[in-house]
């Protein structure tokens, strides 16, 4: 009788290029969502967000209440969202609705955030937490002043979503880990042919994203 032939199983070789992607990827993604965190549990983040509430619950109970409300639901989407790869526009909008609102509590006329959506672009599709990244590096590179407020608008045109704001540039700067904005351009190369753009003039800073 004839031996039984051994048969080795062998696990299925992963190609060198989706596993290289893959990784690329993954690093990527671990890169934004670090911005992310950075932004939203920065402990100045908090401490100005835990200070804001104190003056509030003693100058106006009800906007303290509103406030807290706003805290929590941003922290509550940041913690569901982590793992997840894309959101709807939609979903994003009505955090960063929130985000806004803290942030124009606390800096008051010194911030304005303009939304300009049509309602038709809130099933397309946007990596999560985008907008926060974005807005958050636009009051920590430019002035908030009552006298000459930093305007921040999100609005789309030919199924991209623009965030633009006016620049007007601290001396000083926080120091920050600078590749955040080219990480998130990466991670979008992953979703779509049409590359995030980064435009600058004297007067405006511009991120052009593509809407999936």
């Amino acid at each position: 009788m004839k031996p039984t032939p051994k048969i080795e199983s062998t696990p299925p070789k992963v190609p060198a290029q989706e596993a290289g992607e893959k990784t690329a990827y993954d690093s990527d993604h671990s890169e934004v969502k670090y911005q992310n965190l950075v932004s939203q549990l920065n402990p100045h983040f908090l401490f100005n967000s835990l200070a804001t509430l104190e003056s509030l619950i003693y100058s106006d109970q009800r906007l303290a209440v509103k406030f807290l409300s706003q805290l929590t639901r941003v922290y509550r989407y940041v913690l569901t969202t982590r793992h997840t790869k894309l959101v709807t526009l939609g979903e994003e909008l009505c955090f960063i609705k929130d985000y806004a609102d803290l942030l124009q509590t606390r800096f008051g006329k010194g911030l304005e955030v303009c939304l300009t959506v049509p309602e038709a672009y809130y099933s397309y599709q946007i990596v999560p937490t985008t907008l926060q990244i974005l807005i958050e590096n636009a009051t920590r590179h430019n002035l908030t002043d009552p006298d000459s407020p930093l305007l921040v608008t999100i609005k789309t045109e030919n199924q991209r979503l623009i965030i633009e704001n006016n620049l007007q540039i601290k001396r000083t700067l926080e120091v920050q880990n600078r590749q955040g904005l080219s990480s998130l351009r990466n991670l979008y190369a992953y979703f779509s042919e049409t590359t995030l753009e980064i435009q600058q003039t004297p007067e405006f800073f511009r991120i052009v994203l593509p809407l999936l």
